[in-house]
């Protein structure tokens, strides 16, 4: 049983660790509550999502999900506190609620959406990276305008996000034969992601990278790129059509520098996430793949950023309430001391 709980305890922290935006915590905040107030029991979740309007379901599927997490992690720290507490009827009842929220969520991941359901399918980022011509970079900033090919060269360099892009990314020639890309980080919190990284590339590796350190030499060695993003998608999409490739966007520059460095850096999984932005090296795995990225040279020879990289060994610091902390202290001996739960029915 300790092991069971162990395991849906590192899977509820894994899921609500991993960054999300804030307006897409809200969609699902409202949604929960809306369900909740229905007075609903966990497991009538399922049947409520599943008569949910198809263009609604992958929303409201995923706010369910979301939510029911929290009761997991939520039931499991108060089980371990009734716990130490000596209540130990009182934790095996919180227990079973962990147990039969987790079950729901397998549920819920198990439902096929309904016809007519709104889905992201065939819309992957990274599997784009399979239809392109191994030119494509090439021919992309050839068919640039001039005035966004800087924001496109720093996009394929870094791999950033079109919302630091916004924030406006900036590029200082060191010498010559490098250059740094420093970028602001977008969706960084108290604990994730990474508040600035410097990446410094060698430019004689690739064109790209020689081509951005000729422009900021002429503007004195230093510029700042900056493009709004709906702004920055129009340039893509118009230049793809005039390269005669498939439409990419910002996020598929970003897999494809993803996939460069898996190929060229291997197990360097810290490193990598700082070039990419993360605080942690559990994130990067959704980020291309070492195949995709054995064509094209990769420039960039050095990374620095704000924070130390989280891994299986080194944990998050504290996204938790005090109380989940506390038992966060003592979660590796009171999961050994969990009652058995009563079947779930």
């Amino acid at each position: 049983m300790a092991n069971q709980a162990k395991q849906i305890w590192d899977e509820a922290q894994s899921y609500l660790t991993t960054p999300k935006k804030a307006n897409t915590l809200d969609r699902y905040r409202r949604i929960w509550n809306s369900i909740n107030s229905s007075g609903l029991g966990i497991i009538e979740y399922v049947a409520h999502v599943a008569v949910t309007a198809p263009i609604q379901f992958t929303l409201t599927r995923a706010a369910a999900i979301h939510g029911l997490w929290r009761v997991v992690r939520q039931k499991i720290v108060s089980a371990l506190l009734k716990m130490q507490e000596g209540l130990k009827q009182q934790g095996t009842d919180e227990l079973n609620m962990a147990l039969h929220a987790h079950q729901a969520i397998e549920y819920l991941r198990d439902q096929k959406p309904p016809k007519g359901a709104f889905t992201r399918k065939g819309r992957s980022k990274r599997g784009m990276l399979n239809k392109l011509p191994d030119d494509w970079r090439k021919r992309l900033v050839a068919s640039t305008t001039a005035a966004a090919v800087p924001a496109v060269l720093v996009s394929l360099l870094s791999g950033c996000r079109p919302e630091e892009l916004a924030m406006g990314i900036k590029v200082t020639v060191l010498d010559d034969g490098h250059l740094t890309i420093t970028i602001n980080g977008a969706k960084t919190t108290e604990h994730n992601g990474q508040p600035w990284r410097k990446l410094t590339y060698d430019v004689s590796l690739s064109e790209e990278a020689a081509q951005l350190w000729r422009i900021a030499s002429r503007k004195g060695g230093s510029l700042v790129v900056k493009r709004e993003p709906r702004t920055f998608h129009k340039n893509l999409t118009r230049a793809c059509e005039k390269a005669g490739i498939p439409a990419i966007s910002a996020y598929t520059c970003r897999h494809y520098f993803a996939s460069q460095l898996k190929f060229a850096w291997g197990n360097a999984k810290e490193a990598i996430a700082k070039a990419l932005g993360h605080a942690s090296t559990a994130t990067q795995k959704k980020y291309g793949t070492s195949q995709q990225g054995r064509k094209g040279g990769l420039a960039l020879v050095h990374v620095t950023a704000a924070r130390d990289v989280r891994t299986p060994d080194r944990p998050h610091p504290g996204l938790w309430a005090s109380e989940i902390a506390e038992a966060e202290e003592n979660i590796e001996s009171l999961f050994g001391e969990l009652p058995e739960p009563s079947p779930f029915g």
